[in-house]
């Protein structure tokens, strides 16, 4: 069971309010710093999850993942409430799902068996990204070492 197996589950489409949206490519799906604690999974297209940061007085884009078909965001602030930490934007025409967090986190705490493959996927998810954050850190401190050891 994946967590979009769920969407045609008829207990989860009576208890978890979901809607179908498509983004034309450019479009912006979340905003950084947005309040909200939905969770969106995409069906079709891809995205890039960006942060901004300033320099030089000016404020600039960093790309921070590319995702696709099968992937999601959005689950940091299904769990902990904070504001978006990045903004989400299409990197091609994308078809994706919102899922109304509190309702879903309701829903595992219901059904512990389908709850379990929820939360396994979105750990799962969780440690492939804290992975490639891990190879990002290290490459970026290693170049900072460098520099300042030359």
């Amino acid at each position: 069971m994946n967590i979009l197996t769920l969407l045609d589950d008829p207990l989860f489409s009576k208890i978890v309010p979901f809607e179908k949206s498509v983004y034309r490519k450019q479009d912006i799906v979340l905003e950084e710093g947005d309040e909200g604690q939905d969770v969106y999974f995409i069906l079709q297209g891809e995205v890039q999850v960006r942060s901004s940061f300033i320099a030089g007085g000016a404020k600039l884009p960093a790309g921070l993942a590319r995702l696709g078909e099968n992937d999601f965001f959005g689950e940091l602030a299904m769990f902990d409430g904070d504001r978006r930490s990045a903004e989400v934007i299409a990197l091609t025409d994308c078809e994706i799902v919102r899922i109304d967090g509190p309702s879903l986190i309701r829903f595992m705490d219901q059904n512990p068996e389908k709850g379990y493959f929820v939360l396994r996927e979105i750990f799962m998810n969780l440690v492939r990204h804290l992975r490639q954050n891990n190879i990002r850190t290290k490459t970026v401190l290693e170049l900072y070492l460098n520099e300042n050891a030359a």
